[in-house]
């Protein structure tokens, strides 16, 4: 079977890799990024499924996969709804999903009855787009009304109310086309600047419920949408229980300690899955697991080779700042190891951000 990824980032990379040992399958990617119509229709006829690294996709280019939408996996239906903040939160509560408070917002009278509606502070965010904090302006007095709507407005918008939050936590999940679902272990995600800088399994002090409680609302959602792939729920963790912050639909940052850590990956049971393939189990293989994101600089991931139970992942792109360069996964036989080993690579984490403050 022929299957083509949009996108050669990361994680279209990732993906193929995952499969490499199955010559049944056949993956090519497309770079999104030097497009051309032509082009794409040419790809699309050449492969049996499609699936996509981001749905950060154009809409020209998702135009053009309506004509293939039968070997679109995740389907054109998940693709759009997670595209677009607003359809995706009406799609969290039609699944029975608890989610902060929200409005849609349009206009600057919009913002003001959202703040109204909502109170203060809010959190505005562009709909579309948008990603490791981009797209979004925090709002924090009625005066920040008119300056929000200049950084971000005039397209359409969404107001969510401030969650006061413990942690953030996600969970992670594959369907087949089947409909049998595997879930991973959740982790804890910390994240600074708005971009992720490590996750955790286990996550301390995590009950029994919040974790069954997380396993029900993915399955919820994946069967939902009769959903083929890997998809991802991020979840803050409040005093009042499990509240969803976004949906992934796609492998996520979270989860490439499933490379090493799990007894499938993330990756492997996406392509699995959209290729009709049985899914592999996703337990841990280790009873502590965590992944640090190399930011901006990959000096400090050279650490990981002199360190037995770390993993280093180089993603071969050119160092900026805020920029994803790689990332390593640290493995362990406890909770103590794992956190030993992560104080040996500190230097991939800005300071005041290890340990976690909880």
């Amino acid at each position: 079977m022929k299957i083509g990824i949009l996108g050669n980032g990361q994680l279209g990379q990732m993906l193929m890799d995952s499969v490499r040992d199955l010559p049944e399958l056949e993956i090519s990617l497309y770079d999104t990024r030097a497009h051309s119509d032509e082009a794409l229709d040419a790809f699309l006829a050449s492969v049996d499924r499609v699936s996509y690294e981001t749905e950060n996709i154009a809409a020209n280019i998702v135009a053009r996969l309506e004509n293939v939408a039968d070997k679109v996996y995740p389907s054109l239906k998940a693709l759009k709804t997670f595209q677009n903040r607003l359809l995706e939160k009406n799609a969290l509560r039609d699944a029975g999903i608890a989610t902060t408070r929200f409005c849609a917002v349009n206009s600057l009278d919009d913002l003001q009855t959202a703040i109204s509606t909502l109170g203060l502070p809010i959190v505005l965010k562009t709909t579309t787009e948008g990603y490791d904090g981009k797209g979004q302006y925090v709002l924090r007095t009625s005066d920040d009304a008119g300056p929000a709507w200049r950084a971000i407005g005039n397209r359409e918008l969404i107001a969510e109310a401030f969650v006061e939050f413990e942690r953030e936590t996600s969970v992670i999940a594959s369907r087949d086309v089947n409909g049998n679902i595997v879930v991973f272990p959740m982790t804890e995600n910390v994240h600074h600047e708005g971009i992720l800088r490590y996750s955790l399994y286990p996550a301390a002090n995590l009950s029994a419920d919040k974790v069954a409680l997380a396993e029900r609302y993915i399955r919820q959602l994946a069967y939902s949408l009769d959903y083929v792939g890997t998809i991802t729920l991020e979840l803050f963790e409040t005093a009042e229980g499990l509240v969803a912050n976004e949906v992934a639909p796609r492998v996520h940052n979270s989860g490439h300690w499933s490379i090493e850590g799990a007894t499938t990956s993330q990756f492997r049971n996406h392509m699995l899955a959209i290729a009709g393939l049985a899914l592999g189990a996703a337990e841990p293989k280790y009873p502590a697991v965590a992944m640090l994101n190399v930011i901006g600089d990959e000096t400090p991931a050279e650490q990981a080779a002199t360190i037995a139970n770390a993993f280093r992942h180089s993603y071969g792109k050119e160092a900026r700042p805020a920029r994803k360069l790689g990332h390593v996964t640290v493995v362990a036989d406890s909770t103590e190891e794992r956190d030993a080993t992560i104080d040996q690579l500190a230097d991939l984490i800005p300071a005041g951000v290890w340990p976690p403050k909880h």
